[in-house]
């Protein structure tokens, strides 16, 4: 009998620790529907070419990953992209004056989307005055996203993160 009213109390708890959404007037919210205004959410910073990625984790070409504790990340406006980025790893041509790292503001040069399971792959090109980049990015429906910069004069490295999703998005009644 104690058995049985421990695993009761357990259960309680954990049904109490379910994670629970909520909207701005306080009701309810099912993680369908919330999957769904994160879904819409996306699609719609991708359809504007209006975005902000955060990132959280680096995985330089040579050694381990390290995670990030700054705001790192990459913004996306229309016809511009700002990189706002570390690097760690191996340099082959040093611009002069020893450059400005993955830190620019730039117009870019090509943006194509491609669809992929869950998500979109974006490709898009920029240059700065010392070097040439090209940006990889897979951004999920969940909003989290794989980005790849390829510097011309330097090493591969990739970055994981979540892109950024402040705006009033609601479901419409058919």
């Amino acid at each position: 009998m104690k058995r049985l009213f421990v695993w009761l109390l357990c259960a309680a708890a954990l049904a109490g620790c379910a994670e629970k959404y909520y909207d701005s007037m306080g009701n309810p919210i099912s993680k369908a529907q919330m999957e769904q205004f994160r879904t819409a959410a996306v699609r719609g910073h991708l359809e504007a070419r209006r975005y902000k990625v955060f990132v959280d984790r680096m995985y330089p070409l040579r050694g381990p990953s390290v995670m990030l504790r700054e705001d790192w990340g990459m913004e996306v406006s229309r016809d511009s992209v700002g990189l706002f980025l570390p690097y760690f790893g191996r340099v082959y041509q040093v611009p002069y004056g020893r450059g400005q790292g993955l830190n620019l503001v730039a117009p870019l040069t090509s943006y194509r989307e491609e669809p992929i399971k869950n998500g979109v792959r974006i490709m898009m090109s920029t240059r700065s005055d010392q070097e040439s980049y090209q940006l990889v990015m897979e951004v999920f429906d969940n909003a989290i996203i794989n980005l790849s910069v390829i510097p011309s004069g330097k090493d591969v490295i990739r970055f994981t993160g979540m892109m950024e999703l402040h705006d009033v998005f609601s479901m419409q009644k058919n």
